[in-house]
C-alpha cells in the first residue's frame, strides 16, 4: 500500500551563491515527496523531487548529500522539474538541483532540501517542529548568547539526545533545552529520541545558526578614471563600501569570481581596454566570511564596451542676448563621455534633439523651471539616461547680475580675474581711487584678465560695460 511520508524540515542551508547577471539563477522552491512500498519499485522507498522552473533552464543536475557523502554526489541531469531517486534504510539525506540555461551559463547549487525517511511501522521517531532560537546578553544568562532548543513530546520516549555539530553532546527528558556561548559561531544541531523500548529513532535534520554573523558589506560604489599619472593602466576603478566594525579584512569578487583581499573599505582595480564588470565584496569577521554584497555593475570605457552615461551636468542661463530671437538663452553643458559619437538630450522627460558634442542650446520666452537628462550615443548603441540636473529659467535684474560677478584675486598682485557664466563682458575700464582712467579692454567674453603688474598699490574701481548697463567692481593691487 501506497504510503506518503511526512517531511519534516524542507529548507536547511545555502551551499552555493548565484551571481545575478553572470549565469542563470538556481532553482527555488525545492520540495520532496517520500513514499513507502510502491508496487513495482525497487526500492522500499521513493523519493520524488520537484523545483519551480529556472527562466531559459535548459536541464538541471541533481546532488546528492549524505553523512556518507559530506562532499556531495553527483546523481544525474534532467530536462523536467522532478528527479526519482530510492532508498532502502531510513536515514536524513539533503538534494540540491544546479541549473543550466541554453546560454551555457549555470546556476550553481540551490539550497539544500532536507528529506526524512522513516518507516511507517517505527514507533520510535524523530521529534516533531525542533527549533531553536538565539538571545543575546539576557540579564543573568550564562552566556553571552544563549540558545534554547526546543521540540514537541514523542509518545513513548524515555528521552532525547542532542546533536551539535555532529556529535552528541547531551541528553534531556524535558522538551526544552538551555544552553549557550560567549564565542560568534556557526554551529547546527540535530535530535534523536530514546524510546521506553529502547529503540532510537534516526537523527533529525540540522538546523543551522549562525551566532552573531558577519554582516556583507553595503554601499557597495565605484569610480572610474582614465589615464591617471603613475597609475599603471589606462582605467582606473576604485571601490568604495561602508566600514563593517566586526570586519577585520573583506574580500573582492570579479564576475563572481575571488580578486583579491582588502584591509580597508576601498580597493583599486586596472584595465586597459573598456568592459563591464561586475563587483561583490564579502566581509572577513572572527566567525567567518559574511555573504556577498548585492552585486555591482560597472562599465570602463565606451567604445567597445556600453555607452557611459554623460556626467556633470550644468548651465548657463542668459537674458536677452543681442541678435539672439529668445528672451532666454539656456548652454546645457556636460563631460563627454568616452566613445560618444552624438548626445540626445532631454527635457521634463520628453526628447529635446541631439548634439554633437557635449553643448545644447535651449531658447525660451517665458520663465520656468526643467530638468535635464542626457544619454550617449556610441557605436554599439545607448547608454543610461545621465543624472538630471535642475535649471531655473527666469528674470535677472541688473543687481542680481552684479553679484554674479567674480572678482579674483582680491587682494592681487599680478593679474586680476572678473568672470560671469550669465552675462557677457563688452568693455572693462579700470579707476583708480580719484577717479582717473587707467586702464580699458575690449572684451566680448564672459571673463576677462586684467594686467595689474605695473599698477601702484591700492584701491581701484572696475567698471563693467555690458549689453544689461554698467556695474562697478572694487578690488585691491598690493
Amino acid at each position: 500500500m501506497k504510503k506518503t511520508l511526512q517531511l519534516l524540515l524542507t529548507i536547511v542551508f545555502t551551499v552555493a551563491f548565484a551571481f545575478k547577471g553572470l549565469a542563470c539563477d538556481p532553482p527555488t522552491n525545492l520540495r520532496s515527496l517520500v513514499e513507502q512500498d510502491v508496487p513495482g519499485y525497487g526500492y522500499t522507498y521513493r523519493v520524488t523531487l520537484n523545483w519551480d522552473a529556472v527562466d531559459d533552464g535548459d536541464f538541471y543536475s541533481v546532488y546528492f548529500y549524505s553523512d556518507n557523502y559530506p562532499d556531495g554526489m553527483w546523481l544525474g541531469d534532467t530536462d523536467g522539474l522532478y528527479y526519482v531517486a530510492g532508498a532502502n534504510t531510513e536515514a536524513v539525506f539533503y538534494f540540491a538541483v544546479e541549473a543550466h540555461c541554453s546560454d551555457g551559463s549555470s546556476s550553481g547549487q540551490s539550497q539544500q532540501c532536507a528529506v526524512v525517511i522513516q518507516n511507517d511501522a517505527t514507533p520510535c521517531r524523530i521529534p516533531e517542529n525542533f527549533d531553536a532560537t538565539v538571545e543575546e546578553d539576557l540579564p543573568n544568562a550564562e552566556y553571552k548568547y544563549t540558545i534554547t532548543l526546543t521540540w514537541n513530546a514523542v509518545e513513548n520516549a524515555e528521552k532525547y539526545e542532542l546533536y551539535v555539530n555532529g556529535d552528541m553532546f547531551t541528553y534531556t527528558t524535558e522538551t526544552t533545552y538551555v544552553t549557550g556561548t560567549d564565542t560568534p559561531q556557526e554551529l547546527y544541531f540535530a535530535i534523536a529520541t530514546v524510546c521506553e523500548d529502547g529503540s532510537e529513532s534516526i537523527v533529525s535534520p540540522n538546523i543551522y545558526l549562525n551566532i552573531d554573523p558577519c554582516m556583507p558589506p553595503t554601499n557597495l560604489q565605484a569610480t572610474v578614471e582614465q589615464d591617471v599619472p603613475g597609475f599603471n593602466h589606462k582605467y582606473k576603478v576604485t571601490l568604495t563600501w561602508d566600514e563593517n566594525p566586526d570586519a577585520s579584512s573583506y574580500t573582492i569578487y570579479e564576475n563572481g569570481e575571488w580578486k583579491s583581499y582588502s584591509t580597508t573599505n576601498s580597493f583599486e582595480i586596472g584595465y586597459d581596454s573598456p568592459t563591464t564588470i561586475f563587483y561583490n565584496v564579502t566581509s572577513s569577521c572572527i566567525n567567518g566570511e559574511s555573504e556577498m554584497s548585492e552585486p555591482l555593475s560597472v562599465t570602463v570605457g565606451g567604445t567597445d564596451g556600453p555607452c557611459l552615461a554623460p556626467v556633470n551636468l550644468g548651465a548657463i542661463v542668459e537674458q536677452d542676448v543681442d541678435g539672439y530671437e529668445y528672451k532666454f538663452k539656456v548652454t546645457l553643458t556636460w563631460d563627454a563621455a568616452d566613445g560618444a559619437e552624438a548626445y540626445i538630450v532631454y527635457v521634463n522627460g520628453q526628447e529635446l534633439g541631439a548634439s554633437s558634442t557635449n553643448l545644447y542650446i535651449v531658447g525660451s520666452d517665458v520663465e520656468t523651471v526643467f530638468s535635464y537628462t542626457v544619454v550617449s550615443i556610441c557605436a554599439n548603441g545607448e547608454s543610461e539616461e545621465s543624472e538630471p540636473y535642475t535649471v531655473a529659467v527666469e528674470e535677472t535684474s541688473l543687481e542680481e547680475y552684479a553679484d554674479k560677478f567674480d572678482v579674483y584675486p582680491n587682494p592681487a598682485n599680478d593679474f586680476v580675474r572678473l568672470s560671469s557664466a550669465a552675462i557677457r563682458i563688452s568693455v572693462v575700464e579700470v579707476y583708480n581711487v580719484v577717479g582717473m582712467l587707467i586702464d580699458e579692454i575690449e572684451v566680448d567674453a564672459n571673463e576677462v584678465e586684467i594686467n595689474v603688474s605695473d599698477y601702484n598699490p591700492g584701491v581701484y574701481f572696475i567698471t563693467v560695460n555690458t549689453e544689461k548697463g554698467n556695474i562697478v567692481k572694487r578690488f585691491v593691487k598690493e
